[in-house]
């Protein structure tokens, strides 16, 4: 049985925390700390556990974005369940255009493109052999990362999200929208 731990509120939305999410942060702890072996063991772990809790970090914010434009839609958010890459769950109505679904669908990844960008920007900053320099480009790669798996064009990702909004909009059926994109997932 799934248990999921409730963590808190944010912009009223109750945020909870699948119980798989220990696992995978302990394990992209384990994963990034192999990167950086040359800074000793608690360096390498801690560089490691502070990746892992900054991918947390922005997938909230991607999810996050996707809750508060449905917010701005007048739709209700009844929370959202993170595990590796995030979900909103909840949505208390459909949308009622195709806008509505793109804009909810596009807001995650636009976020972590910005996060990317922003972080990219902040690298310059610092040296690139640093551990602060390689902790921001790492999270930076993340959030690129993020944002690109999340626009793969097929259902239940944004990209089919995405497409599915695009098809309503040319042919004027949510349904054939939502088959086109669900196929596209199907063959993905």
């Amino acid at each position: 049985m799934q248990v999921d731990l409730r963590i808190g509120n944010l912009f009223g939305i109750p945020l909870f925390l699948d119980s798989s999410w220990f696992v995978i942060l302990l394990w992209i702890t384990y994963i990034n700390r192999q990167d950086y072996q040359e800074w000793g063991l608690f360096l390498a772990f801690g560089a490691g556990l502070v990746i892992a809790v900054l991918m947390f970090c922005s997938v909230l914010l991607h999810e996050l974005a996707h809750s508060l434009v449905a917010i701005s839609q007048g739709m209700k958010v009844n929370s959202i369940r993170l595990f590796l890459f995030g979900r909103i769950t909840g949505i208390e109505r459909e949308y009622r255009t195709p806008g509505e679904a793109f804009q909810v669908a596009i807001a995650g990844p636009l976020v972590s493109l910005l996060l990317f960008f922003l972080l990219g920007l902040t690298s310059l900053f610092f040296s690139t052999s640093s551990l602060v320099g390689e902790l921001i480009n790492r999270v930076a790669e993340i959030n690129l990362i993020l944002a690109i798996f999340n626009l793969i064009p097929g259902l239940p990702l944004d990209g089919g999200q995405v497409l599915k909004a695009a098809i309503w909009k040319i042919t004027g059926s949510r349904f054939v929208g939502v088959r086109w994109a669900a196929k596209s997932g199907q063959v993905l």
